[in-house]
């Protein structure tokens, strides 16, 4: 889809920006699909300036959803350099079957995303790999870089954090952005004030989780310490999930044999660097619950999750969270994050919560002007029925 002039990489990788060069503005250079080879490289080049890599834009994440949708989401690198000295790289993505009620729309996203719904990996905590002090002048310069190309409708920003994404001052004009909650238990809180995991829930919480705890009785746990028995687990989390949601007559993510094996090749790369946990818990032998978290430094993304059905008030989805939260703390991880969404138990399992965001920026297109009058209408026409039923009654 996108027409930008892309360049050649003469960039030498040995020249990885250095103090003497801070100095100097930056510019950016685009990259097509073709020299991903050369960007990838450059890509796990660069990781060595920063302390902490987000998981979402390192270079195992990000190679490894381009080697399984790459072939289905056309992509781009664009690269920040400082006196032609490389210091920054992020992957662009042009959306694929993306729409907007009926719209349909052309996309570029920052990041893993743009995949269709049936197949996205739900990027959250996205980030760029560029120094902070840096993001606001790559994010600009990206912006006049992507003017040029007249096709695409919408740039995307997905699942970013919140407070990182405003301190870029995207433009007002045609910006818009979605903020959803994402609670967290802090583990790191309640470590120091040298507490027991269960006195961070609230009152109701705690007596069911008692309650739940003594009903089942003797239940055994297991973190994953290498891939067979993070395969094993992984294999008990797709067939509860599936289960429990083709019940309800719905696909289940894993019904998308790209998504399924974009996880179980993140599997062979991240549990033995210690970035992917798999957890399960049984009792008499039988799988009630498994969970699949990401660690992103050193806070625990509780990503996908499966559970046995309910018997009766019993809930099997609790006890496993609770019980991986309570293993996540002797991990001595500092926060357990449920993710975007605001549900009764996300909020109820939770001490805290943050925000992430879903910015776009719009071009001004026709389509845009008529959906929203059409939108306009829709929402008078409903006003004006219910100012219409309250005067009845």
């Amino acid at each position: 889809m996108t027409t930008i002039h892309y360049q050649n990489h003469a960039t030498n990788l040995s020249d990885i920006s250095s103090p003497d060069a801070i100095a100097q503005p930056l510019s950016i250079k685009v990259y097509d699909h073709s020299q991903s080879e050369f960007c990838l490289t450059l890509w796990k080049k660069l990781e060595s300036q920063f302390d902490e890599i987000p998981l979402m834009c390192s270079h195992t994440w990000t190679s490894t959803w381009i080697e399984h949708y790459g072939d289905l989401i056309p992509h781009f690198f664009a690269v920040a350099s400082r006196n032609n000295t490389p210091c920054g790289i992020c992957l662009l993505t042009e959306g694929v079957d993306q729409h907007d009620g009926p719209l349909s729309l052309n996309t570029l996203h920052l990041g893993t995303a743009g995949e269709p719904t049936a197949e996205s990996a739900c990027v959250e905590y996205n980030a760029l790999l560029i120094q902070p002090a840096d993001q606001h002048a790559f994010i600009a310069q990206l912006l006049n870089s992507l003017s040029d190309n007249q096709k695409w409708d919408a740039l995307l920003f997905d699942g970013f954090a919140s407070q990182e994404l405003e301190s870029w001052d995207l433009p007002d004009s045609e910006l818009s952005i979605k903020k959803v909650e994402s609670h967290y238990f802090d583990l790191k809180q309640i470590r120091e004030e040298e507490r027991k995991v269960i006195s961070g829930f609230g009152y109701s919480t705690r007596k069911n989780l008692r309650k739940n705890m003594k009903s089942y009785g003797n239940l055994t746990t297991e973190w994953a310490e290498d891939i067979e028995q993070a395969d094993s687990i992984f294999a008990d989390l797709v067939s509860l999930h599936q289960t429990r949601w083709q019940k309800e007559g719905l696909p289940g993510s894993y019904a998308s044999k790209r998504f399924t094996e974009f996880h179980k090749t993140l599997i062979q790369k991240l549990i033995p660097s210690r970035q992917m946990g798999l957890f399960r818990v049984k009792i008499e032998g039988q799988v009630i619950g498994c969970i699949q978290v990401l660690i992103d430094r050193n806070r625990v993304l509780c990503y996908q999750g499966g559970s046995a059905e309910y018997k009766g008030k019993l809930s099997p989805g609790v006890i496993a969270d609770y019980l991986c939260i309570e293993e996540c703390f002797k991990r001595g991880f500092d926060a357990y994050d449920f993710l975007a969404g605001n549900s009764h138990h996300k909020q109820k399992m939770s001490t805290h919560h943050s925000y992430l965001s879903w910015a776009q920026i719009r071009r001004p297109r026709w389509k845009f002007t008529a959906l929203n009058a059409l939108r306009n209408i829709k929402q008078m026409m409903t006003q004006i029925k219910n100012t219409n039923q309250n005067t009845e009654a």
